[in-house]
């Protein structure tokens, strides 16, 4: 049996689309006969046993996201654990674990049989802009030592090669998809008369930051004429990080009169009732200096939930939208025309139908077992 030591700092049930994707990559791992271990900072990986014992879990001491003190207790498990490594395929499955692995040879940890690595598309940018050359050259390095690459979009593996010529074709796309651990639930027919006869819902699901791009939403809404305004509701589910930025949305709300509401963190058991209620699912991201748009696992949850998306053209979104088909995609720059497909969709039902059907049937194509098989192989 081949044995697979998957290293990340986000994990079940921390939030997010990274802690998402390594999970079911390993209880995919794990259905195709591998036998898997995760290692992951204390207070995650606690459903271990509820995954039907799928993995077994490993903790270490994180002292914050990516940084010194986190990598460091990486590599302390990662050296106590020797003998395990070298006969498995370690994984390193998120920023922080590849910045433990690009000082491994300067830490002295052990080989291992097997190297993957997974990009997300951030974390290219940052390694690849960093003022010190030599990151840069520790990350080129690391590269050419793995055993495979793999991303979750072409567009991450066009974005490598151009940033490191690491050729875009020996990338293995592992896209992932919906995560299987959501319930499908009815709409909320209370919440449907509460908003009132004609209300259209708009549901944003991640955390407030501009990254994420609700203020480019609410910017376009405020475009619309005021009756198509009055028809929206939008609801943006997602923890506060910035209060100045939850601030600017507050008054762009107040100042075009439109309707919002602020769930804060939503747990999981509580987003299948919020994608059921929803009419449109928005996700208009925007592309920040070293920061992108990796793939957007979120649009394939929505999309198994039928919902059609309104988004922006940027990073690998096109590759799991298909415009005019699942959704509308707009470049993220221009605010007239994110309001056009707006309005287009809120006023026309019978368009929101014909692409959340599409979607629906188009996130079935996606499949976590075919993204293991691809990066991990069958045992």
């Amino acid at each position: 049996m081949s044995r697979i030591i998957a290293v990340t700092h986000e994990f079940h049930p921390f939030p997010g689309g990274i802690a998402v994707y390594v999970r079911e990559m390993a209880l995919a791992a794990a259905r195709l006969g591998h036998s898997v271990e995760v290692w992951c900072p204390r207070g995650t990986g606690l459903d271990a046993a509820g995954a039907g014992a799928a993995y077994s879990v490993r903790h270490f001491a994180a002292g914050g996201t990516q940084g010194w003190l986190s990598r460091l207790a990486t590599a302390r498990l990662w050296r106590e654990r020797a003998d395990d490594v070298r006969g498995a395929t370690l994984w390193l499955a998120e920023p922080c674990a590849l910045l433990t692995g690009m000082y491994a040879g300067a830490l002295g940890l052990p080989v291992p049989r097997r190297l993957l690595l997974t990009l997300h598309g951030s974390e290219v940018l940052t390694l690849t802009r960093a003022r010190s050359p030599h990151r840069r050259w520790l990350f080129k390095r690391l590269l050419a030592r793995a055993d495979g690459v793999s991303t979750l979009s072409r567009a991450v593996a066009r974005l490598l090669a151009e940033r490191t010529g690491f050729p875009a074709e020996r990338v293995i796309l592992a896209p992932g998809a919906a995560r299987t651990d959501l319930p499908t639930a009815a709409g909320d027919t209370d919440a449907d008369a509460a908003a009132g006869a004609g209300t259209v819902r708009i549901l944003a699901v991640g955390r407030l930051h501009p990254r994420k791009g609700q203020a480019a939403l609410l910017e376009a809404a405020a475009l619309l004429p005021p009756e198509t305004r009055r028809r929206c509701l939008f609801t943006f589910a997602g923890k506060i990080v910035r209060p100045n930025y939850n601030a600017r949305l507050l008054e762009l709300a107040r100042r075009a009169a439109l309707r919002v509401e602020f769930t804060g963190a939503v747990p999981d058991a509580a987003l299948p009732a919020l994608y059921a209620a929803a009419d449109i699912f928005a996700m208009t991201s925007e592309p920040q200096s070293a920061s992108v748009e990796g793939f957007g696992l979120v649009l394939l949850e929505a999309a198994a939930a039928g919902l059609p998306a309104l988004a922006h053209d940027t990073g690998g979104v096109g590759e799991v939208i298909a415009d005019g088909e699942t959704g509308l995609l707009v470049a993220h720059t221009d605010r007239p025309a994110l309001a056009r497909a707006l309005e287009r969709l809120v006023l026309d039902a019978p368009l929101r139908r014909r692409l959340g059907d599409a979607a629906r049937r188009r996130a079935a194509t996606f499949s976590w077992d075919t993204s293991a098989s691809r990066l991990f192989g069958t045992p």
